[in-house]
């Protein structure tokens, strides 16, 4: 018997159809992967297979039980959906417990499955620490441990990975592998085409229909039969990109001998108590650039980026952003640089047109100016017939694109970019980078974290911190060379993961 049948799966919200007759068949023991556009409907399908939603029409089953009522085989089923619902204030352990006690999970049968679980994930050094003192990729840990507690049949994951880092990521599919050799049916819906390919079967969706359903070998051959190694991705931009460009045309990045200065840190340090945020960071980065800054969740990049905005107080050390001091002069950088954080604050309940005219006020434009500057973001952003929809009714993908032009309104000189696309499809990340190819090309200086390492590959240059320590900074082509075995250049990822490693055996930065 199939794990899960759906037949011609339908759900509508008034005259939005988000999930378009799915019809689908997903066999015990399969890694089945979803992918899709922003709002293609990939989210609402999973809350219909777990119960949360009921179908407009069609049906469907999971474990021979119709999704309208799942209550009898409700103990069987896992379900991390993109904003699992950990509890801060309890441990790492404590949260665990909980989530047992949901499911009626014996202690003896609990604690034994917890070791297990801490251990694949790296956790059980943290089992006292609150969950919301964890970094991301702790947390997204930590909710799969908390999901599998019970030992599903079936496990739904709603992009899991989304802004965790290689290391956690990799750690992460650790025990899905685990969970496979099983036989757990894995259900997985994710923006990362790497994660993907490791996947049974991969369905692709779009404005809530079907397009395709086949191994990643054989998709990925339909993708470009010309190319000699096609990727998923190119699958994703030939049957989306609507005939649109879809390539990062690259810029000429600036002479850094000859560059003006726009970021400068001199042996930055910034501490919380007893604990080294952010230890001794000394680097140049030229007006122009696009510098990536990368490191695992928790290593002090968003705590680097906080004192470079004037946000945050270095503890030692010093720096200057736009020839402001970064310690003395904090309100004078504000006013010279845009920040997008991870979690930019669009106002969901406003428009496109008022979301835009906020910011203006807060930056105090004359209204005049703000009128041009207005236009100017709507346009770049591609939003014109969006102008007057909520921001909360936009996909992820628009939203981003809002929200660095609300940074972008009173035309900083350097913006502060912390991971901007999180969770956003490649189709939509690849128009962003553009946009950021033509901001540096105009002189603006862009300093930006990311968990991609396809879009590290857009930066000039990238610097690695782990621990709140510098390890390595360089082109991404320089960092692949130093790296390479018998001519081979590694991936970044696999440069990310091996720096990592090499600092850990060694104790510290080299």
């Amino acid at each position: 018997m199939d794990a899960l049948q759906l037949s011609n799966l339908t759900k509508r919200f008034g005259d939005l159809t988000a999930v378009d007759r799915l019809t689908l068949a997903i066999p015990r023991g399969e890694l089945f992967g979803l992918v899709g556009s922003d709002g293609a409907g990939k989210t609402t399908t999973l809350r219909l297979l777990t119960g949360v939603l009921d179908p407009t029409d069609g049906e469907a089953t999971v474990l021979g039980c119709p999704c309208r009522d799942l209550e009898p085989v409700h103990s069987r089923i896992g379900y991390m959906s993109q904003r699992f619902g950990l509890y801060p204030d309890l441990t790492v352990l404590e949260n665990i417990r909980f989530h047992a006690d949901i499911f009626d999970v014996p202690k003896a049968s609990w604690t034994e499955r917890a070791e297990r679980l801490l251990a694949m994930s790296g956790l059980t050094p943290f089992v006292k620490r609150r969950a919301g003192a964890l970094s991301g990729g702790m947390k997204q840990k930590l909710g799969l441990c908390c999901a599998l507690i019970h030992t599903p049949e079936v496990l739904f994951l709603d992009e899991p990975t989304n802004g965790v880092d290689p290391v956690s990521r990799r750690d992460f599919w650790r025990i899905l592998d685990t969970l496979l050799a099983e036989g757990v049916t894995i259900v997985v819906a994710t923006a990362y085409l790497d994660e993907a390919g490791r996947c049974h079967r991969v369905g692709l969706m779009h404005h809530g229909r079907l397009l395709v359903c086949d191994t990643p070998q054989n998709l990925k051959r339909l993708a470009a039969p010309e190319l000699h190694d096609p990727s998923l991705e190119d699958l994703f931009i030939r049957m989306l990109g609507e005939g649109t460009a879809t390539a990062v045309t690259r810029r000429t990045p600036p002479d850094l001998r000859s560059a003006a200065t726009a970021v400068s840190l001199d042996r930055l340090t910034r501490r919380f108590g007893d604990f080294v945020a952010v230890n001794r960071v000394s680097l140049q980065v030229p007006k122009g650039e696009i510098f990536g800054f990368l490191g695992p969740n928790g290593a002090g990049k968003s705590t680097t980026i906080r004192m470079l905005c004037g946000i945050l107080a270095p503890s030692d050390g010093s720096g200057t952003v736009a020839g402001f001091d970064i310690g003395r002069e904090p309100e004078r950088i504000k006013a010279h640089i845009g920040y997008m954080s991870q979690r930019f604050s669009l106002y969901e309940e406003l428009t496109v047109e008022e979301n835009i005219s906020f910011y203006g006020g807060i930056y105090r434009l004359p209204s005049n100016e703000l009128a041009a500057r207005a236009d100017w973001v709507i346009e770049m952003a591609g939003l014109a017939e969006r102008r007057r929809s909520r921001a909360g009714e936009l996909s992820a993908g628009w939203r981003q694109r809002l929200a660095l032009g609300c940074a972008l309104l009173h035309r900083p000189p350097i913006i502060f970019l912390d991971e901007p696309t999180a969770g956003v499809d490649p189709l939509n990340r690849r128009r962003f980078w553009q946009l950021i190819q033509q901001l540096a090309a105009e002189g603006v200086t862009v300093f930006v974290t990311t968990h991609y390492m396809d879009e590290a590959e857009y930066c000039d240059r990238l610097a690695l911190i782990y621990r709140g320590e510098l390890v390595a900074v360089g082109t991404p082509r320089t960092l692949k060379e130093q790296r390479a075995a018998d001519g081979v250049l590694p991936s970044l990822e696999q440069v990310f993961i091996e720096l990592i490693e090499e600092y850990d055996r060694q104790g510290g930065a080299a």
